[in-house]
């Protein structure tokens, strides 16, 4: 039997004894090491979210060591490893473009639970998107594979459209997104500045090397940014954004508003000024080796990392979450 935390409706969480799952073909179960909050868990603990059912397990961002395997598998007994929660078919319309990250089934067969002494990674997933883990890389920073590899394949969308040049880029949003996509792209060249509102986030930027300013003392560069990331997800930021990013320039809307939202932009820049507008969705296996590769090159990302908690907080933990205290926590189950 092992501890599996649950999330029963909105706002309502248990720690539970259940069966230790048994892997079957090619899957893998993993003694969690670490597993780390994530906004999307926020907010489904808030509203309820459409792919996290209820009653349910809750937590998709892990590393750990593999406890058992299934016949075929492509790991052993003892390897420490990371993965994310997904992984395309490869056969669909969108794989065989390569498009992978909008494969029509990429959430259909997905890892949930990591919030848990053991975690059951399917065959698909297992195969396609998990690495065994570098012995210099704390658990805890494994675990923010999946995360790093949603901004990975943004920054893979950058490089895509601007065919690998670099400039100036304004990240919107101090968060743990937005603090990724500034460690990221430093990491590659990038002339990065982050604003936000938050001191506490804008100081754990600047605690990194990201130039971290607050959103209301921001400077414009000459003629505006070459890119600009937002990070918020609010349909005001999202308007707004467009005001800060050069003629000929890249706008990408990555914070997803709620549902039902509609934004309205400046139709005169986006015409005459050419801006172009992304907002990418997930993550394709490229993204999540981009972020692995990074993770290996020893990009930083322990100034995200707000405490550690036993299971048995989960409940505190996401209270201090949605109260805005901290930006990851850690479980070690």
């Amino acid at each position: 039997m092992m501890r599996s935390v649950t999330l029963r409706a909105p706002g309502e969480l248990s720690l539970d004894t259940i069966p230790v799952p048994e892997p079957g073909p090619g899957e893998l179960l993993i003694q969690v090491r670490a597993a780390t909050t994530c906004g999307t868990d926020l907010k489904a603990w808030r509203r309820g979210h459409p792919q996290i059912p209820m009653p349910g397990p809750l937590g998709h961002e892990y590393s750990g060591d593999i406890a058992a395997v299934g016949t075929g598998a492509k790991f052993d007994v003892g390897d420490p490893v990371m993965g994310v929660h997904s992984a395309p078919c490869g056969e669909c319309r969108w794989c065989q473009a390569d498009q992978p990250n909008l494969c029509e089934s990429i959430m259909e067969t997905k890892v949930l639970g990591a919030y848990a002494e053991y975690l059951l990674v399917p065959a698909r997933i297992a195969n396609v998107n998990a690495y065994r883990k570098p012995e210099k890389l704390p658990y805890a920073e494994a675990a923010l594979l999946e995360p790093l590899a949603c901004v990975a394949q943004g920054i893979l969308e950058i490089q895509r459209i601007l065919r690998d040049q670099t400039g100036s880029v304004l990240v919107i949003g101090p968060g743990a997104i937005g603090l990724m996509f500034g460690a990221m792209l430093k990491q590659v060249g990038w002339d990065v500045t982050v604003a936000g509102r938050n001191p506490e986030r804008l100081a754990i930027g600047n605690a990194m090397g990201i130039p971290s300013v607050p959103l209301t003392d921001l400077q414009m560069v000459p003629d505006g940014y070459d890119v600009v990331i937002e990070c918020t997800g609010q349909v005001e930021v999202w308007e707004k954004s467009i005001d800060y990013v050069r003629r000929g320039g890249l706008l990408m809307l990555f914070g997803g508003p709620p549902g039902g939202t509609q934004a309205s932009f400046n139709t005169h820049r986006l015409h005459y000024d050419q801006i172009t507008l992304l907002s990418p969705f997930h993550f394709g296996p490229p993204a999540v080796r981009k972020a692995y590769e990074a993770l290996a090159a020893g990009l930083d990302l322990s100034p995200l990392i707000s405490g550690v908690r036993p299971l048995e907080e989960a409940a505190a933990t996401f209270e201090d979450l949605a109260a805005g205290r901290g930006i990851k926590y850690v479980f070690q189950p």
